[in-house]
């Protein structure tokens, strides 16, 4: 029994099991889209990425899983800090998007807070890297000969198709809730008429959702954020068809 193999019981555990009591206890957290993501994650690390019938699952699912991860880390860092710039602190501005949300019936303390995001935003970013250094010769095996390139913009394509999945259904289901900058508690700055306002392009704000700057932006920064740590991690265990074939002469 490999050490890879060994990973991914251990992740597959740490996942599965609090989605599953929160979807008893508090099922309103799967209007989230952290919670949409750590589902994926609960399935992708069902795989045996040692058995070769795995092959294509790894293939689609890890991709998606790592960008997931680091998207979701990024996307809750840049809300984090535009919470803190409103309320003052980052407990405060938890607890009040927890009330809004309608998740959350009494102000959590520092210590309990961070425990819980720090699971839902943090440890997957460890069990996805470390993933690819356990599971790194099951994963060459996965991707050899695939372009790297190609193969990195499916992992990026897959999670954001995903994300928009979440985001129609979240429409769909919580459309009353209000905007993003309402339902994440931001700052009256990052409304689309400010930031236009303060470019010069006053006459565009009326024709612009005002969380679409926000939205937007925040979606540019998570998906590229992704991508570097993909290029960093992932992308080095992708050997392109040239090389896979010259080693196969030797």
């Amino acid at each position: 029994m490999s050490v890879g193999y060994l990973w991914e019981r251990i992740c597959w555990l740490s996942f599965i099991a609090p989605l599953f009591v929160t979807a008893l206890r508090n099922p309103g957290y799967y209007g989230h889209l952290t919670y949409w993501t750590l589902a994926l994650h609960s399935v992708y690390f069902t795989i045996d990425k040692e058995s070769p019938q795995a092959s294509t699952a790894t293939y689609l699912l890890q991709g998606a899983s790592f960008v997931g991860a680091m998207a979701v880390f990024m996307g809750y860092t840049f809300i984090s800090v535009g919470g803190m710039y409103r309320f003052g602190t980052w407990i405060e501005w938890e607890n009040a998007v927890g009330k809004a949300a309608g998740t959350v019936t009494h102000d959590r303390s520092f210590a309990e807070c961070a425990f819980f995001k720090s699971y839902e935003h943090l440890w997957p970013v460890f069990a996805l890297v470390l993933d690819t250094y356990f599971s790194r010769d099951a994963l060459k095996k996965t991707y050899a000969g695939k372009p790297p390139l190609r193969t990195m913009l499916l992992g990026l394509g897959l999670y954001l198709g995903y994300g928009t999945a979440w985001e129609q259904y979240s429409k769909a289901t919580k459309g009353a809730a209000g905007t993003a900058l309402e339902v994440y508690q931001q700052p009256e700055e990052f409304r689309s008429s400010y930031v236009l306002g303060k470019l010069g392009l006053s006459a565009l704000s009326a024709d612009v959702p005002e969380e679409a700057v926000f939205v937007n932006a925040q979606k540019v920064m998570l998906i590229s954020f992704a991508a570097i740590m993909y290029r960093i991690y992932v992308s080095p265990l992708i050997q392109p068809v040239a090389t896979t074939a010259a080693k196969k002469k030797n």
